[in-house]
């Protein structure tokens, strides 16, 4: 695995662990707990079968294993779609939901990244799948609780 996906790896699991310890209002009390310990868990998980990897693996990036134009497109696809979500969420009075909304786009940007690195990208997929899983998750509790709350209203 080259040095630099690596690196990017490890930097996206601090971003998702970081999510889910600073954004865990939306979530029902009684499943924060819970969802820290997964998020933790599989940052863990993910980040020392990086570190192993590394390990044993050669290390050096070979030129040419980067597609600057690909990662360009995905990034910026990711900053258009999260300003758009976050104002539509905005609006629409879901506020609760614009985090795990954005984690998920950040986390469907990693596929774009996978493309982006020619060699060794595929461990962007399996990154992108867990933020996606994660948010997705965490937006079913969310409008799980909210509908629990609605109800028990009537």
């Amino acid at each position: 695995m080259p040095t630099g996906v690596a690196i990017g790896t490890l930097i996206g699991i601090c971003f998702a662990l970081e999510w889910a310890v600073a954004e865990p209002r939306g979530v029902p009390t009684r499943w924060r707990a819970f969802v820290f310990a997964i998020a933790t868990l599989v940052s863990v998980l993910i980040a020392g079968g990086v570190l192993l990897r590394l390990r044993s693996a050669h290390s050096a990036s070979a030129p040419g294993t980067f597609d600057g134009t690909v990662y360009g497109w995905a990034v910026g696809i990711e900053s258009f779609a999260i300003v758009i979500t976050a104002i539509a969420l905005q609006r629409s009075g879901f506020t609760d939901y614009i985090m795990p909304a954005n984690a998920f786009i950040v986390g469907a940007h990693f596929f774009g990244l996978a493309r982006a690195m020619i060699n060794g990208g595929r461990v962007f997929v399996w990154v992108g799948a867990v933020m996606c899983i994660s948010a997705a998750g965490i937006i079913y509790a969310l409008a799980h609780s909210s509908y629990r709350r609605h109800k028990a209203s009537l």
